[in-house]
């Protein structure tokens, strides 16, 4: 009777232990498909790569740094945006509103010299 209990306990733990690493492992995958933007979702997965030394995710340091390059990514559009800090904010709405295909400067009708003639 008590081996059968102490049998049914063991396996309860080891049934445990199994299901917490294949939740550990599950779990930032989810994460991943269902809160990172499909176009981030590759840039992601390589700073996983890169931090992750062993075959199962670290989900904190993973989250953290997300954290950190969100943080950073939110500081550097304010910069971009505060007149103070960027002396050059004024042209980005007129950069933004520019077609996709609009040349910056018009093509030259003929080259012109960069030097005078030289003199006889």
């Amino acid at each position: 009777m008590i081996t059968s209990v102490l049998a049914g306990v063991v396996a309860l733990i080891v049934v445990l232990i199994v299901l917490s690493e294949i939740l550990a492992a599950v779990i930032p995958l989810i994460i991943v498909l269902t809160c990172v933007p499909a176009a981030e979702r590759d840039g992601l997965a390589r700073v996983l790569a890169v931090i992750d030394s062993s075959r199962r995710l670290r989900v904190w340091s993973a989250l953290k740094l997300a954290v950190v390059l969100r943080r950073q990514e939110i500081e550097q559009a304010r910069t971009a945006q505060d007149p103070l800090r960027n002396p050059y904010a004024h042209l980005n709405d007129h950069f933004a509103n520019l077609p996709g295909d609009a040349p910056l400067n018009p093509p030259y009708e003929r080259a012109e010299p960069v030097s005078p003639p030289v003199r006889d």
